[in-house]
């Protein structure tokens, strides 16, 4: 029994170091946002001025919306063209490769990258810096995850329903929204939170392709860290990660739920 321990013990201090480190700043933050302390030296009693003043500061409202008015379009997009190109793959064993082939050097390959060739390619056919270069961005870039997902998902059902719905006379149409889809729906759903959570917290791509006037929240962060960071700062930062937490957690019971009902 001491041996066991003993064996298990390094494993459990790994761990315990991993969560330290990715979660203690996380916890820091959330504390120092509602500290009235503004440097977070020591705690100085609870307040949510902070909050406040970060609501009222109306170019974080406008960054807001910008990257919620980004975020959705892209999460629908990505959805859209990644699980039509699962679906066009599903039983294709070289397009099922070809798909995940695309799809992984996608995913691959560095956002900093993708945004630098982007950016340089833009000026060169006569598009402008905006909201559509970076809608499209977003989609390319995020529908290779709607893809792995959507992909894995579609390549391991079984064909005997489309192949029974197609003998008793159904449209192949018919077939992909009454059959195919909803067998879909657990994947498409997972894929869907994640494009859009990806979406929100992008950089790279997002700094690159901008317009004068459509600043996301991470440009606004990033830009008011290179400065200094404020008690504000640390307040979005905390929303921030509580949106993360409930779409994901969000993500985790859709597809549970889901699963359920198709469940005999």
């Amino acid at each position: 029994m001491n041996l066991d321990r003993l064996r298990r013990w390094p494993a459990t201090a790994v761990l315990a170091g991993v969560i330290v480190l990715l979660y203690a700043p996380l916890l820091f933050l959330v504390v120092a946002s509602v500290n009235r302390n503004p440097a977070s030296t020591g705690w100085d009693g609870f307040t949510f001025d902070w909050y406040r003043a970060a609501w009222n500061d109306e170019s974080l409202r406008d960054a807001v919306a910008v990257s919620v008015q980004l975020a959705v379009g892209a999460a629908v997009l990505s959805v859209v063209t990644g699980t039509a190109a699962a679906v066009a793959a599903r039983r294709s064993r070289a397009m099922q490769r070809l798909n995940l082939l695309f799809a992984t050097a996608r995913v691959g390959t560095p956002e900093i990258i993708l945004a630098t060739g982007l950016a340089a390619l833009l000026p060169t056919i006569g598009v402008d810096f905006g909201r559509v270069p970076m809608l499209i961005a977003h989609t390319a870039y995020l529908s290779a995850y709607v893809t792995l997902i959507v992909g894995a998902r579609a390549a391991g059902s079984s064909a005997t329903m489309e192949e029974s719905a197609l003998d008793l006379g159904a449209r192949p149409w018919r077939v992909i929204v009454d059959v195919i889809l909803p067998d879909l729906r657990p994947a498409i759903a997972s894929a869907g939170l994640l494009a859009l959570a990806f979406s929100f917290d992008d950089v790279a791509l997002s700094l690159a392709l901008r317009g004068p006037d459509d600043t996301t929240v991470p440009i606004y962060i990033f830009s008011a860290v290179q400065r200094r960071v404020t008690p504000s700062i640390h307040a979005i930062g905390a929303v921030i990660i509580a949106i993360g937490v409930v779409v994901f957690a969000g993500a985790a019971l859709v597809n549970r739920a889901i699963t359920d009902q198709a469940r005999p």
